[in-house]
């Protein structure tokens, strides 16, 4: 954590109102995208990033800066989401038709074929992958957070987190099998949508 991330947060929890507001401008992306990836619905995702700061605002002056702010705002998020779950159904159909493809210079059937594979990986995410594992395998693999950070998070040792990532991994690697994706299914088989998720 910087000095600097160190002052807002001291200002916010004495009330300056612009100090918090630069500190949620600064984290406001990364956790909804982090909610998108952990929900598939945008509409849900902005809902639970208010709730998310929401209880922060409420609870700042308990943060103790032992962990960086992005670090305690992600966990504050991710046990919203989990209480989400709990009220939400197994099981949500994927719609195709709901894919929207960017209107840019590239091939079109390629970028078809990327947001296709690119909905499907984290649809087999959300509705394939057992929560226990899907949380630490999004905070890894899709927002990049170090096995230490994950292990702040969601209040793991980093052991477990490893465990959790690799298990994980495995089940969504045998979905993809058994549902037949060439692109996990065959050994040599060189897909398509190599690096996905840069669109």
């Amino acid at each position: 954590m910087t000095a600097d991330e160190i002052c807002l947060i001291e200002r916010a929890k004495e009330g300056d109102r612009e100090a918090l507001n630069d500190l949620f401008s600064r984290e406001q992306k990364y956790i909804f995208n982090l909610m998108v990836q952990l929900t598939g619905e945008p509409a849900l995702a902005d809902d639970l990033t208010q709730e998310a700061f929401l209880l922060a605002y409420q609870n700042l002056k308990k943060f103790r800066l032992q962990s960086s702010f992005r670090t305690w705002l992600s966990k504050i998020a991710i046990n919203q989401f989990l209480k989400e779950c709990k009220q939400k159904p197994k099981h949500v159909p994927l719609c195709f038709e709901e894919i929207k493809i960017p209107s840019e210079k590239y091939h079109l059937e390629r970028i078809v074929f990327k947001r296709e594979l690119q909905q499907c990986i984290l649809h087999s995410l959300q509705q394939h992958v057992p929560k226990k594992y899907r949380t630490a395998l999004i905070l890894r693999d899709l927002q990049n957070l170090s096995y230490r950070e994950i292990s702040e998070v969601l209040s793991w040792s980093i052991g477990k987190v490893k465990t959790r990532i690799h298990r994980g991994r495995k089940i969504l690697r045998a979905y993809f099998v058994s549902s037949k994706c060439k692109a996990f299914a065959e050994k040599d088989y060189l897909c398509i949508c190599e690096g996905i998720l840069e669109l």
